[in-house]
């Protein structure tokens, strides 16, 4: 026990230390164009950054990407829903976001956090599970190091900021995963993360108010009202970019067309999909599939992934 208590005090003290070293990272012009490096096997396009308001956190809406995500709070506490279920996070603790996951922020406190992101693109599967809590300070110190690393202005930085992400990730490879937790009932997100839930696994539809209402055993205007004071949206809003989201993992990842999207998403219409589709992320599908395709190439036996979407 006494050794437990001095690892976390040592951890507390090293997060504290890291928070004000993390403050000096600048937010990057392009978040998918990061550090590369010329090793093969090692993680590439790395990108740190931090946040440090509720407000750039919660108004985030494409949160969703080809790259994996590893989040560490380093001051402040607040909870993450990656497909349907709720990460919660705190100083001590790293989440992992993989490649094409949906997530989004939902409780943070209103100020007063210090969140380090690290993005990255890797060829081998990133660490299982969702919520990592390492016991010691091994990790922490290397966390440190890749910072530091970072923000060298060296010419072989780049090969040694792979070297020290790859070590983190060894390092969560070896500790059991928690599970992401499923809030109970009373929970003030509770709202939100079974609509989510609900969406995710009939996205081949648009669900109505009236029918979310029903499900969720409330009254039409109680729910709207509800789920926009919790999400900061209408619901309406939330599913059409929930499908528009779902829609380019498909064309991405899947490699289905633009007709094939369309239909697995809910638009009877291609051209009001493709509409919808550009209005939101700015390029047709079709550009958007052949941008991504073009910048993160993976290797298929020239047989397209089995639909699923759910």
């Amino acid at each position: 026990m006494a050794e437990m208590l001095k690892n976390l005090s040592e951890t507390m003290i090293l997060l504290g230390s890291l928070a004000k070293k993390v403050s000096r990272l600048e937010n990057p012009a392009d978040y998918y164009q990061g550090r590369r490096h010329g090793i093969i096997g090692l993680p590439d396009n790395i990108l740190l950054f931090t946040r440090t308001d509720t407000v750039t956190l919660r108004s985030s809406i494409r949160d969703f990407h080809h790259r994996n995500v590893l989040v560490i709070p380093l001051k402040g506490s607040g909870c993450i829903t990656v497909d349907g279920k709720s990460m919660a996070l705190k100083p001590g603790r790293c989440g992992m976001i993989k490649a094409y996951q949906f997530h989004h922020y939902t409780e943070f406190p209103t100020t007063g956090i210090v969140w380090l992101f690290i993005t990255f693109e890797e060829n081998t599967p990133p660490p299982k599970g969702s919520v990592f809590t390492p016991k010691d300070t091994i990790f922490w110190n290397d966390l440190a190091e890749l910072v530091r690393e970072y923000q060298s202005s060296a010419s072989d930085s780049a090969n040694r900021l792979a070297c020290r992400l790859a070590l983190l990730l060894y390092t969560l490879r070896a500790l059991r995963s928690s599970k992401a937790e499923s809030l109970p009932p009373s929970h003030p997100q509770d709202l939100m993360l079974r609509v989510h839930r609900l969406i995710l696994h009939d996205m081949q539809r648009q669900i109505s108010i009236s029918e979310f209402a029903m499900i969720l055993g409330l009254s039409a205007s109680h729910l709207r009202a509800r789920f926009r004071e919790e999400a900061g949206k209408s619901l309406g809003q939330f599913q059409r970019e929930m499908h528009l989201q779902k829609a380019a993992e498909l064309l991405v990842q899947h490699r289905l067309t633009v007709a094939e999207a369309a239909e697995a998403c809910g638009w009877e219409s291609a051209f009001a999909f493709s509409r919808a589709f550009r209005r939101y992320w700015g390029q047709s599908p079709k550009q958007f599939a052949l941008f991504a395709h073009a910048n993160h190439p993976r290797k298929t036996s020239g047989r397209r992934r089995k639909l699923t979407t759910k």
